[in-house]
């Protein structure tokens, strides 16, 4: 998979039929977005992180995660 694609396919593809014929890619979430939200819930969660309270800080280790989840997606 190339790198500037990673991980911009629907997390939920749907055919586009059932939903007025409109593009599975304008419907739902990316596969990126949603293993961020994932890492970003496993983050907040580690009571032991409360020093790194920054947002900036969170968004940017939670993308960092679900790219290395998503560039090893197809070899497990």
């Amino acid at each position: 998979m190339k790198t500037e694609k990673l991980g911009q396919e629907p997390a939920f593809p749907v055919e586009s039929k059932e939903y007025g014929n409109v593009g599975i890619n304008e419907i739902g979430m990316s596969k990126r977005f949603y293993a961020a939200c994932a890492a970003m819930q496993g983050l907040l969660a580690n009571t032991n992180l409360t020093a790194y309270n920054d947002p900036e800080w969170i968004i940017k280790w939670a993308y960092s995660y679900a790219d290395e989840l998503l560039k090893r997606e197809g070899e497990l």
